[in-house]
C-alpha cells in the first residue's frame, strides 16, 4: 500500500492512505499507514503487516457493488425471528468487509425491515453498513457523498421491490 492507495477498513469505511511511516514499537520497528476515511471525519493508523488480518482491501468498482446487491437473498437471515442471531450474522458479514457481504447486508436489512421491523441495532448496522458502501462509492465516482448515496439507495429500492419472503 503506498500514499495515495484508495482502500476499504470493513467496519470503518473508504479511505485514502496519507501516510506511510515506519514507527517503533516497544523496540521493533515497524511500518505504519495512515489512512483518511472520505465520508467521516476520521484518521485510521495501522500497522501495514496487519492489512490481511484486519481485511482491508482496494476498493471496486461502483458495477461489482450493484451486482452484488442482486444476488439471491439469504433466506435463513430474513425468515428468522431471534433478532440476536441476525445481528450477530450481520456483525460477523460486515466485519468480512467484502462487496458481496456488504451488499447482502444492507439488502437483507432493508427487506427484513419492509416486512417486519428492525430492532434499534439492527437499524444501527444498516446504516453503518450504508455508510461504508457509500464512502467506497465516494472514492470509486469522484462525487460527494449524498451523490454516492443516491447511487445506492436508487440500486437498493430496485433490488427490495421484489416479494418478500414468508415464514
Amino acid at each position: 500500500m503506498d500514499i495515495g492507495s484508495k482502500v476499504v477498513y470493513p467496519m470503518h469505511g473508504a479511505g485514502i492512505i496519507v501516510e506511510v511511516e515506519k514507527e517503533d514499537f516497544y523496540g521493533k520497528e515497524m511500518v505504519y499507514c495512515t489512512l483518511n476515511i472520505v465520508s467521516k471525519e476520521m484518521v485510521l493508523k495501522f500497522p501495514l503487516a496487519t492489512a490481511d488480518k484486519l481485511k482491508i482491501r482496494d476498493i471496486t468498482t461502483t458495477q461489482t457493488i450493484l451486482d452484488a446487491m442482486d444476488q439471491p437473498m439469504d433466506r435463513e437471515y430474513l425468515t428468522t425471528s431471534n433478532w440476536n442471531k441476525r445481528y450477530q450474522a450481520t456483525l460477523d458479514k460486515m466485519k468480512i468487509g467484502t462487496p458481496d457481504e456488504m451488499a447482502q447486508v444492507i439488502v437483507n436489512l432493508k427487506l427484513h425491515d419492509l416486512a417486519k421491523g428492525l430492532s434499534s441495532g439492527e437499524r444501527q448496522l444498516y446504516h453503518q453498513a450504508m455508510d461504508i458502501l457509500t464512502s467506497e462509492i465516494m472514492l470509486i465516482e469522484d462525487i460527494d457523498y449524498d451523490s454516492a448515496y443516491n447511487i445506492l439507495k436508487t440500486a437498493l429500492e430496485e433490488v427490495t421491490t421484489c416479494e418478500i419472503p414468508s415464514e
